[in-house]
């Protein structure tokens, strides 16, 4: 050992006892091959693994990591401080297209957000924009759903919230309908509601609305009918095979 120390020393000087770096070297990554990272994160708001599926389908051969890597040097990702490490999801869905919507209320700027999407595909049947997330806006974008795609569904799932559901019962201990809850079971749609403060039972909804107010952040200028369209017949979703809610719903009906 002594004798190889004293070679390396000739041969490198002291830096021959100097600590290197573990690994191999950093690769360098093709100007143009960035540039087109970064271009489609812009346009889609696409993640590494979604990049790395676009790319790849187009014939570039570059790896998930390396992707996420530009993208991280080019500060196009947001920090996340809570991140833990990777967890194993257990992803429930109806089978079929309109077996169940899901539907909830979420304010932005000062607006309220309605919308109804479906379970299997999660595409959005109908959505609106108000001043006020009343009993009486919640009914007229379900029958605008209702109108515009001709079909209605077996169930509508929401939450607890006063618009859809009633929360008080009579001196008998029998709990009141809601004007919603009426109003469903003319239609002859049963309601079901989600836990009290466990709103992953509501999740799809839940992330739609977080994709909704990421994208207006990112694209301020485009329209909410236009950001509708978007995600039902252009974004690609993970969950779905990587294929748009559209071709979903009408691959599943």
């Amino acid at each position: 050992m002594v004798y190889k120390l004293v070679e390396m020393f000739k041969s490198e000087g002291i830096k021959a006892y100097e600590s290197k770096k573990i690994g191999r070297p950093p690769t360098k990554v093709n100007s143009a091959f960035v540039s087109t990272v970064v271009s489609l994160r812009k346009t889609s708001d696409y993640g590494s693994q979604k990049l790395h599926f676009v790319l790849n389908r187009t014939g570039f051969g570059v790896s998930q990591r390396q992707i996420q890597k530009i993208l991280d040097q080019q500060k196009l990702t947001e920090p996340c401080e809570k991140r833990r490490g990777q967890r194993k999801y257990v992803r429930y869905c109806w089978p079929i297209s309109n077996y169940m919507w899901h539907c909830d209320w979420s304010q932005y700027h000062e607006k309220w957000y309605c919308a109804f999407i479906d379970d299997c595909s999660r595409k959005i049947m109908a959505t609106g924009v108000f001043d006020n997330a009343t009993t009486e806006n919640a009914l007229f974008v379900l029958y605008q759903a209702l109108l515009v795609n001709g079909v209605a569904p077996v169930v509508i799932l929401s939450d607890k919230g006063s618009q859809f559901y009633a929360n008080k019962y009579c001196r008998s201990g029998v709990k009141g309908l809601s004007e919603f809850e009426a109003e469903l079971q003319e239609l002859g749609i049963d309601l079901w509601t989600s836990r009290r403060n466990h709103p992953q039972t509501n999740g799809k909804m839940e992330k739609w609305f977080d994709t909704l107010k990421k994208r207006f952040k990112r694209h301020p200028n485009e329209s909410f009918q236009d950001f509708v369209n978007w995600y039902n017949c252009e974004r690609i979703h993970h969950a779905l095979e990587y294929k748009t809610p559209e071709e979903i719903y009408l691959q599943k009906l």
